[in-house]
């Protein structure tokens, strides 16, 4: 271990604080506007517009057959991208502005007529995705690029979650203060505005500060494959598909509980303002990021692979009594609990990826972060659209959909499996995909060790 460490300490890339914060900026402004976004967009159509339920879900399907070309796409024409600034940044500085426009106009929609409406959130969705694309994916790729030892990766891990996590914290929380009931469309559009302005403000600092490239990978862009046969190639990665299991599987259940807290806030704890129930998810991600040096240190002696599993379980556990809460009070002393696994939750799912991607290069000798993100940013979508399909399945058959309760058919039963069966299920499938995960510490140490080799020749030929 000690000569791993010393072997390490001349692979690290010695960055500096502000860059490795400006770099985070980037995850804040990630998860602070595509939480928001994920978050209002069924409740803003569906509540405010009168959109039926069965128009959104049609839209999310295509939406997601968009992703399945769109996502892959980008990723792998990144990979192969050669210019003075390098792979990444070019696709970042070209989404920006377009995403922040979608943000405020996303909320404009036409009324009383079903169709155009449904139109409108299809083009939305189209537009959203694609530069929100072109930002996400560049930043999923730099991690993993620029930050090769495990030391550096964990701190910059550590950096990109607690500010992911403040992004996700104010995207629950800032739109408490302009959407008063859900109804009223006006306050939608405030917090768009608002959203945007965080957001473009977080770009620009982390573009100018923190998007860098590492010289050694200056000549990565020359693939051995071409586009089908680098995607037949990933997608055949058994590591990678396990992961991409557990990433969809992780999304959606975040997604579930963003979609159905603001409801089961009102009528399940009988709380009168989107601002108490942002609280809920707030303070779970609170007490996550809190914990997410615990979970550092764990990671460091235990290996990733075994402390995710505790992780899991113990979410998992703590989201039973949700089942029997009736009382705004007892539901935060359960999220708190909550929050100790989600942290875990948190800090492995966007680092594991790392070895799937760093066993990769020992393969092929180059990275391809970008083919790998594009594939999972596309489950990422899925994801939304099968939170939505569960919501929506769960709502017609329950009565949700006209507010009036199906005889024989318990309406609030409905919401207490939302938030506490259905993430229980995707929960279970993903420990089983972490049993069969390849890359406990053993072979994670191994892969980390021949890197610096293959790190060391590389810079040399680009000398």
């Amino acid at each position: 271990m000690s000569d791993l460490k010393n072997q390490q300490e001349v692979e690290i890339q010695r960055f500096g604080k502000l860059q490795k914060w400006s770099f985070g900026m980037g995850s804040f402004a990630q998860f602070f506007i595509n939480s928001a976004f994920n978050t209002w967009v069924f409740s803003f159509f569906f509540t405010a517009v009168g959109l039926p339920v069965h128009y959104i879900i049609l839209a999310y399907v295509l939406w997601t057959i968009w992703n399945a070309i769109n996502d892959p796409l980008i990723g792998i024409i990144s990979d192969r991208t050669k210019t003075r600034w390098g792979r990444r940044k070019p696709y970042i500085m070209l989404g920006t502005i377009p995403v922040l426009i979608i943000e405020i106009i996303l909320w404009m929609p036409p009324t009383g007529n079903d169709v155009l409406g449904f139109f409108y959130l299809l083009i939305m969705l189209f537009c959203y995705d694609t530069f929100y694309t072109m930002i996400s994916l560049p930043y999923d790729s730099l991690f993993p690029e620029l930050y090769t030892s495990v030391e550096e990766r964990a701190e910059v891990n550590t950096i990109k979650q607690i500010l992911a996590t403040v992004g996700l914290i104010l995207a629950f929380l800032v739109p408490g203060f302009f959407i008063g009931e859900l109804t009223e469309m006006s306050g939608y559009l405030i917090n768009g505005i608002v959203t945007s302005i965080i957001v473009g403000l977080s770009l620009l600092f982390s573009i100018k500060w923190g998007v860098l490239e590492r010289e050694e990978f200056k000549l990565d862009y020359k693939h051995e494959f071409k586009f089908f046969q680098g995607l037949k190639y990933t997608l055949k990665n058994k590591g990678f598909v396990l992961y991409t299991i557990m990433f969809f599987l992780y999304e959606y259940v975040l997604l579930v509980l963003a979609t159905v807290v603001p409801l089961f806030g009102e009528h399940i704890l009988h709380v009168e303002s989107t601002f108490e129930t942002g609280i809920l998810l707030g303070l779970m991600f609170i007490v996550g990021i809190i914990t997410v040096m615990i979970w550092r240190k764990l990671d460091v002696k235990y290996g990733s692979k075994n402390i995710y599993a505790v992780s899991i379980i113990l979410y998992f556990a703590a989201t039973l009594p949700l089942l029997f809460v009736d009382s705004y009070i007892s539901a935060l002393i359960t999220v708190i609990f909550m929050g100790f696994g989600f942290g875990g939750m948190l800090y492995f799912i966007y680092l594991i990826i790392a070895d799937v991607i760093d066993e990769d290069e020992l393969k092929t000798g180059v990275r391809r972060e970008g083919a790998f993100f594009g594939i999972t940013n596309f489950f990422m979508r899925l994801a939304m659209v099968l939170s939505i399909v569960t919501v929506g399945l769960v709502f017609s058959t329950t009565g949700w959909e006209e507010y009036i309760p199906t005889p024989g058919v318990d309406v609030l039963l409905g919401l207490k499996l939302l938030v506490v069966l259905f993430p229980g299920i995707a929960l279970g499938i993903s420990l089983v995909c972490l049993y069969f995960y390849p890359f406990p510490k053993k072979r994670v140490e191994e892969i980390k060790s021949q890197l610096i080799e293959l790190h060391k020749k590389k810079k040399e030929s680009v000398q």
